[in-house]
């Protein structure tokens, strides 16, 4: 036993020797590699000097460019930059080609897992689409004044003023005005708001709007009733009407409208309805959902398209019958033949110089500035636009002189 002891330390300190001229080998190696850092330690290096330079030309470019701006007399976008349009912009600018494909999984992705359709588009019932703009009245800097008693502010007064300025300048011209506001998807279609909310303010401005023009004495069509008793009235991807609200709404404003003409024309239209196909709404396209499969979006409404045809043996505006019905509208106008169906009802062609996004009076400023050339046969200018226009920012309108 005592034997045993004696040899034990022996070997212990052997070992303990060896293993620190070990360590102090492996320390040696260690400094040594510390020194001396391999081909990919020095691959790394390059590219993160190369990165650094990039990015230092990147924003010694992008200050040239400001001070250019500068020098030429604009002014700085700071507004762009923080809600980020600027930069939306510039990656637009910078697309690679794999960068469309991506943002499209991304946003199949986001709806598929959380239900997130983005900053303009919101889901009602399964399926249902709303356009934000519709839900919300949009913030206008300048047009933001706190409402008064009556419900109206400076936004609603400057609508309002326009209204006057056309109003009284086609009654001097022997020209009756008809206004046709559409109520918003949301208002029209509320069983499938499924827990969505349309802002107070949207109804308040609307019921301003609409007693401006009962007081100003220009025939008005409401349409509510017409397109909720024929409900779904509008697609459930998209924010404009179908076929059956088209119609309906096409009935109700020639009903408005006959009257003024006197009677009805003898203009026949032809129909002819597609196989049924899928149609991509536009806010499934809002939401960077149109060129995904279905499992990964809302489901695409199927329609079979209608067209109609006027017969007639020459052009509107040429050696057909002369044109006696504007129709100066926004993309409701020209979407599911509403004026060709809004026709159809007054037996005579719509000169429609509708505009898509025609906001609140885009068209009517558009055909305004060719006033001097309108047919002499005019007798009736149909102004529609959309309810969510009215919340929309004011354009600069031309005012209207007087036509003797």
């Amino acid at each position: 036993m005592s034997e045993s002891v004696g040899r034990t330390p022996a070997r212990t300190v052997g070992r303990t020797a060896a293993g620190a001229a070990g360590n102090d080998t492996g320390a040696a190696h260690g400094h040594a590699a510390a020194a001396a850092p391999g081909p990919l330690a020095r691959a790394h290096r390059h590219v993160a000097w190369l990165v650094a330079l990039l990015l230092g030309l990147g924003c010694a470019g992008a200050l040239a460019s400001l001070v250019m701006q500068s020098r030429n007399g604009a002014s700085f976008d700071a507004h762009g930059w923080r809600d980020g349009s600027l930069g939306r912009s510039l990656d637009r600018a910078i697309d690679v080609p794999y960068a469309r494909s991506l943002h499209r999984w991304q946003a199949a992705a986001r709806y598929r897992l959380f239900g997130d359709l983005g900053h303009q588009v919101r889901e009602g019932c399964p399926g249902w689409l709303f356009y934000a703009d519709g839900l919300r009245a949009p913030v206008q800097p300048g047009h933001d004044s706190v409402e008064r008693a009556d419900g109206g502010d400076a936004l609603t007064d400057a609508r309002i003023a326009s209204l006057h300025r056309y109003a009284d300048a086609l009654r001097s011209a022997g020209i009756q005005l008809v206004v046709v506001t559409v109520p918003d998807k949301a208002r029209v279609e509320s069983e499938a708001l499924c827990g969505l909310r349309q802002d107070a303010r949207m109804t308040q401005r609307l019921n301003v709007w609409n007693r401006a023009l009962t007081a100003s004495n220009v025939t008005h069509v409401e349409l509510m009733p017409a397109l909720q008793a024929a409900r779904p009235a509008f697609f459930r991807t998209d924010v404009h009407w179908n076929a059956r609200g088209a119609q309906a709404a096409a009935q109700v404003v020639g009903a408005a409208v006959l009257p003024l003409l006197g009677k009805p024309g003898d203009t026949t239209f032809t129909h002819t309805t597609a196989q049924p196909a899928p149609r991509i709404g536009d806010l499934l396209t809002l939401a960077n959902l149109n060129d995904v499969p279905d499992a990964w979006r809302p489901a695409p409404d199927v329609v079979a398209a209608e067209t109609l045809q006027a017969q007639r043996t020459g052009g509107l505006l040429d050696d057909g019958p002369a044109a006696d019905v504007l129709l100066a509208g926004s993309s409701f106008s020209r979407r599911s033949a509403f004026a060709e169906r809004l026709g159809e009802q007054l037996g005579r062609e719509v000169w429609n110089v509708s505009l898509d996004d025609g906001q609140f009076d885009r068209a009517m400023q558009a055909v305004w500035r060719e006033r001097a050339t309108w047919p002499k046969s005019v007798r009736v200018v149909i102004w529609e636009m959309s309810e969510d226009a009215l919340s929309m920012p004011v354009g600069t309108a031309p005012a209207p002189a007087r036509q003797d």
